[in-house]
């Protein structure tokens, strides 16, 4: 009852501010209308089309019965931490010496509410207090640890970080009325980080992994460049014996040993231009490969073997 004439209320003060603000600016949209528009949501209980109708109508006409009822469609909606805020802002918009329906029942409704809202405290040890440029996320807002914090009841994601990024990211359920400590600890006894561990470890691996791809493009190729200049030089020298002095033979396969040598010596600066690539990509995923935290830098094991006409690589285990 005492909710149907606030709403009542509620649209006859709207529309004689409309009518009255119509007389100045006749273009503008009806107060009214929104404000009719966010009761019927409200009343059909359809809270998130009020939440909005009800936002736009304290920025057009703010007053303490519009805000009582932001936070009654919040409360609906779940959303029982800003609730909270909309009901004291309320409370706090009373005027000494004047007494109003709206304020008192935000009072009343805010001391109702209080004990659902649920919260959670961050439990730190004492490596992770100490840890550098600390961050703990929470729903994509930064908070501290050690003391409650409000939260809406229903699903959160807590994401801790320090100077080296990311560390730890957890998530729960809270109830209303629920209070929760939630343990936030990432640093091993040591003081490394072990998820670091893991990703420099996996790393590792796979630089290795490439290293061994590269060593082995590299040598297949300084391989085919050696054998195929070899070859270059063979046909070279054949055509400067079938031409002594630049005078050919006639007959001789000068043309098909020019041909030839050309050819194979393209092959062959190709065969070393790869051959060079590879192993210079290799001593670079070597050279910068980083060592686990829990073994020493290791040598690879993988050795370039190049000869005259052959190139490979040795393994030593």
């Amino acid at each position: 009852m005492i909710r149907s004439k606030a709403l009542a209320l509620l649209v006859c003060s709207w529309s004689l501010c409309a009518h009255a603000q119509s007389a100045d600016s006749p273009g503008e949209r009806s107060e009214a209308a929104v404000a009719e528009s966010a009761l019927a949501a409200f009343r059909r209980h359809d809270y998130a089309a009020a939440l909005v109708q009800f936002q736009r109508a304290a920025v057009i006409l703010p007053s303490p019965l519009v805000d009582l009822y932001l936070a009654r469609s919040r409360v609906a909606l779940g959303q029982l931490v800003q609730a909270a805020e909309d009901y004291r802002g309320v409370v706090a918009s009373a005027v000494p010496g004047t007494r109003s329906a709206a304020i008192a029942s935000a009072r009343d409704e805010l001391a109702q509410l209080r004990p659902r809202i649920p919260s959670i405290e961050l439990a730190l040890g004492d490596a992770e207090q100490h840890a550098r440029n600390l961050r703990l996320i929470l729903d994509g807002r930064l908070v501290g640890h050690g003391a409650p914090v409000a939260v809406d009841p229903g699903h959160h994601e807590i994401v801790a970080s320090d100077a080296d990024g990311e560390q730890q990211r957890l998530s729960f359920e809270i109830a209303e009325g629920e209070s929760k400590t939630v343990a936030v600890t990432w640093l091993s006894g040591g003081g490394h980080v072990a998820k670091k561990q893991e990703q420099v470890a996996g790393a590792s691996s796979a630089r290795r992994t490439w290293g061994v791809v590269a060593l082995t493009v590299g040598a297949t190729g300084l391989g085919i460049g050696t054998v195929t200049g070899i070859a270059a030089l063979s046909r070279y020298s054949a055509a400067e014996a079938h031409c002594p002095a630049s005078r050919c033979t006639e007959g001789t396969p000068y043309v098909e040993d020019q041909s030839a040598f050309h050819t194979l010596r393209t092959i062959s600066a190709a065969g070393y231009a790869v051959g060079a690539a590879g192993i210079g990509a290799w001593l670079g995923l070597l050279l910068t490969t980083p060592a686990t935290p829990s073994e020493h830098p290791k040598v690879s094991p993988w050795t370039p073997v190049v000869g005259v006409g052959s190139a490979g690589a040795r393994y030593v285990f």
